[in-house]
Parts: structure tokens; C-alpha cells; sequence
């Protein structure tokens, strides 16, 4: 499909953590498999040819963009990306950010403090 573009090496690589990935990461993974299953269905190839339709006529003319390089993954982001998927699944990170103060609680410490 023309509108979709992404790497399938990059894909590839972050479907091979999946058994390393917690139940958050695997949640993301497979969220974006199923968004990419989506994109490449029937359904979504007649909504983009119909909205192409909807495109600049012949009275219109498209802007030329400057052409940039096709950007490529280094394997030190792709380390980092890593990184932060395993960050994601943190077990510690309940401890580290704690727990938020209930709204009756707040309530009755103002108006203690008032008294």
C-alpha cells in the first residue's frame, strides 16, 4: 500500500524480544501488528482510493519537497528502543513514581490544617 511506510527489518527485530518483553511490551507489539494488519486490508485500500478523489484537481499544482535521505536504524537507537520497551515492564516503577493521594484524603487534610 502506498500510504504506509515503515521498516520490516525494524519489525522483525522487535518481534524477536517478544519472549524478553513483559506483558506491557507484548501488549505494544502485538497492538502494532494487529494496526498493521489494518492498514494493509481490503477496507483500508478502498477508503485510500477514495480519498484520493478528494485530491488536488488539474487547476491545483503539488508543491515540489526538498528530497531527503531515506533514513536508516542505527543499531544504537535500536538498542535504546529496546532498552525502553524492557523499562516499560519495569516491576519497580509502581515503588519509584508511589501513590497518588485520594481526593477525600486531600479533603480532610486542608481542612484540618484550617481548624
Amino acid at each position: 500500500m502506498a500510504g504506509i511506510s515503515y521498516d520490516e527489518s525494524a519489525l522483525q527485530v522487535f518481534q524477536s524480544l517478544r519472549p524478553y518483553l513483559g506483558p506491557r511490551g507484548n501488549g505494544c507489539l502485538i497492538a502494532l501488528e494487529s494496526l498493521l494488519e489494518l492498514l494493509h486490508s481490503e477496507p483500508a485500500r478502498k477508503t485510500q482510493d477514495a480519498l484520493q478523489i478528494l485530491g488536488p484537481g488539474e487547476n491545483f499544482k503539488a508543491l515540489a519537497l526538498p528530497s531527503e535521505p531515506k533514513k536508516v536504524f542505527s543499531p544504537s537507537s535500536l538498542f535504546l528502543l529496546q532498552a525502553l520497551l524492557f523499562l516499560a515492564d519495569a516491576p519497580g516503577l509502581d515503588m519509584l513514581v508511589g501513590p497518588e493521594p485520594e481526593e477525600d484524603t486531600k479533603a480532610e487534610n486542608t481542612g484540618d490544617q484550617q481548624e
